[in-house]
């Protein structure tokens, strides 16, 4: 199960007065979700906005490749930049919430051939943003 990142309000002021430094990456994917990565790009997840300055972690480092729709998002990653394995996650938007525990909107880690099982399942969306850095 994966644990909540949160940044506190202390942290998140913090590093919002870093923001003319800017974070390595923070892009926006769709609604509340932004992919971030703070200090290295080897860092990027996926995260909930909560629009008061904190961000809940959804799928952790490091994430190189997403896609969504509007009932579901997907992520491959390179669990702690091993890039020598790949981990698969889809993310039931539905379920998902400010204060919502990932384990019960996120899942997986699966392997190539059992994500694409739930894809089809599921008619999960394909990948449609790819970072080549982090593959």
């Amino acid at each position: 199960m994966q644990r909540p990142l949160r940044f506190s309000p202390a942290i998140f002021a913090s590093l919002t007065l870093l923001t003319a430094c800017g974070f390595v990456h923070d892009e926006r994917i769709d609604g509340p979700y932004r992919l971030v990565a703070v200090d290295l790009t080897s860092q990027m997840g996926i995260y909930f906005d909560l629009r008061d300055g904190d961000a809940i972690g959804r799928i952790s480092e490091t994430v190189f490749a997403v896609g969504w729709n509007d009932s579901y998002l997907v992520a491959a990653r390179h669990p702690h930049n091993d890039k020598s394995k790949v981990e698969y996650f889809y993310l039931i938007r539905a379920l998902d919430g400010p204060y919502v525990d990932p384990s019960v909107t996120v899942r997986g880690p699966f392997t190539l051939q059992d994500f694409e099982q739930e894809r089809q399942r599921l008619g999960l969306p394909s990948f449609t943003r790819e970072f080549a850095n982090l593959k």
